[in-house]
Formats: structure tokens, sequence, C-alpha cells
């Protein structure tokens, strides 16, 4: 693994590779951003770097003793820590702090990665806080986190962060074509729906759940757009099977009725996120005035509103079912 096989965070990249090529090694650092960005990726990509026998300005050759023992896994001078509890306990910490004190067996260095860093106790950080005030001429220790607010001030005061950022439209595609090739007929609806992140859009891809379920939110929407009472509690059902992804329900019902406004007002094909779904949409472009598009978007968003709010789940959804239908019963 190295920089090159990174998508987009080109400063970040850049930074790093001249800390090595520079000899301006920190002793710590954070990488930050959304869930699915690529904050282990970069990590990683910067261990193999760290521990490379013979970098090239930055890059890890991918050919040394180093590197090959990293690519397997098998490198005892890199360490990952990642509880897969909903927390990492001290004694995570503890066992990194009894390991750094063994100086590197193969390498210049010795690398830790602690993966989710938000996820340490307070205890933890405070635990590893000893090893960043006073750390081995040789140790380089690197935090992931989704949240660093989480983090305690006295470790974020002693680490260098770098904060990724949410990939390009563009980008995302490329890394989506690049693995599914044009068979993936959904792709600009997963790259918009992905927000720029690589990891969701990934995830979405090669699921067949996540395919299905906007299928039949799509067969939903048409249901209630027609004459004649759609059998509410019927559609329910749908709603109540899938409640841990009722978030992301919401959203392809957003994009569906922000789509079909677009093309009420004449916007190109080209702005389209649903483009795969764009003979769907034009049949039934009728079916709605923009008055009524606009309306819509709102009803999805307070039922949104409300189930974040603990409102009763099964009430919000039926009562933005009837909203939705209202014109048409």
């Amino acid at each position: 693994m190295d920089f090159s096989t990174i998508i987009g965070q080109e400063d970040i990249i850049a930074s790093l590779e001249s800390s090595i090529a520079e000899k301006r090694v920190g002793h710590a650092y954070i990488f930050s951003g959304p869930r699915g960005v690529g904050k282990k990726t970069v990590a990683r990509a910067f261990a193999s770097a760290l521990l490379c026998d013979r970098p090239d300005f930055g890059k890890s050759c991918g050919e040394c003793l180093q590197c090959r023992m990293f690519a397997s896994g098998s490198n005892p001078d890199y360490r990952e820590i990642d509880s897969e509890g909903a927390s990492i306990g001290v004694d995570s910490i503890r066992e990194v702090q009894s390991d750094v004190v063994i100086r590197p067996a193969y390498s210049q260095r010795k690398v830790y990665l602690i993966i989710d860093a938000e996820r340490m106790t307070v205890q933890a950080q405070n635990s590893l806080l000893k090893t960043l005030e006073e750390p081995p001429e040789y140790a380089v220790i690197m935090l992931t986190t989704s949240n660093y607010g989480a983090l305690i001030d006295t470790v974020r005061s002693r680490a260098v962060k770098y904060a990724l950022k949410n990939n390009t439209a563009d980008e995302v595609r490329e890394v989506l074509l690049s693995k599914y090739g044009s068979n993936l007929k959904s792709v600009d609806f997963i790259t918009a729906y992905s927000g720029g992140i690589i990891g969701t859009a990934l995830e979405l891809a090669g699921s067949d759940e996540f395919i299905s379920m906007r299928e039949k939110t799509l067969e939903i929407i048409l249901k209630l757009s027609k004459p004649g009472l759609a059998e509410i509690f019927d559609l329910y059902k749908f709603f109540e099977h899938n409640k841990d992804y009722v978030d992301t329900i919401l959203d392809i019902m957003v994009l569906f009725y922000r789509d079909l406004l677009l093309m009420k007002k004449a916007a190109g094909e080209n702005m389209l996120i649903n483009s795969d779904k764009k003979d769907i949409i034009l049949d039934s472009i009728s079916n709605f005035s923009s008055e009524k598009l606009i309306k819509n978007i709102e009803t999805v968003e307070i039922a949104r509103r409300n189930i974040k709010q603990n409102a009763n789940y099964q009430l919000s959804i039926e009562v933005m079912l009837m909203k939705l239908q209202e014109e048409y019963s």
C-alpha cells in the first residue's frame, strides 16, 4: 500500500511525503474526517512509507523486506489498535506503552495506529498522553477519528492534525467505474448520494440490499402519485421492516422529488441525480405540479425531523404517506 492508490487528498499526501523526505516526521498524527472518507487508508499508506527501508521521496518502495512484511500484515514494527467493543479501554493503551519501549526489530521506526480514537475512554486518553509527552525517538503514533472534539485537549495539542476532505463527484465516480465498470447503472445516483465519501459509495455499490431498497422506495413514490387510495398501512410495512435505514429511504425520496422538480422547471437531464431512472422521471412528471413537489419534499423532511426528535415512528411515517398522497386520493 502506498499513496499512489489514494484518490484525492493531494495536499495532505504532499505534506506527509515531504515530512518523510525532509526528515521532519513528528511523533503523533491525527487524521480526522467523516466515516468512510479514507482516514485509515491514508494512515496506513503513511505507516508503510515510514517503515520502508528506502522510501522514494516519501513513497514506500513496496519491495524491501519491511514493505513486504507490511503488505502481508506481519511487520512487527507496526501495530493497529481497533477494539471490537464500544470503547477502547486503558488496557489497550497500556499494551502500547509496554511495547513502545522495545526498539524496532526491522525498521527505523515503530508505528502505532489507533482506529476510531474517539472511542478511547478518558482514562485511556490520559494514559496515552504519557507516551505522547515523552515518546521514544523512533515511535510514531497515529489516530483516526470521525469526532475530533471527542479527544481531550491535551491529546489534540500534542499531535499534528490532518482533516481529510470529501472527494469530488468526479473522483468518486472514477473509483466506482474502476471497480464496477459501466455495469453499475446507478453510478450517478450513488455518486451524488455518497456526498463525496468514497467508502460510502463503495459500500452502497456493493450492496444488493441498498439497490433493492431504492427500487422499492421509488415504487412507493409512484404508487402515492396515482389516483386511487393506496393502502397506507401496507406501504408502512416497508418502513417498519427497514426502520434502521429510514434516513436513507427518506434521502432517496427527497432526491427523486428533487429530480422531478428540476425536470418540471426544464433543467437539463445532466442535472439529474437519478439519471438511470430518467425514463421513469419523464413518464411521471405529469403527475406532479411544482408546488406539490416542493410540498412533498417539505413533508418528508418534517417526518425525518419528527423521527429524530423521538416522535412515534409509525404515526410519523403514516402521516407522511397520507400527506404525500393527499391530492391523488
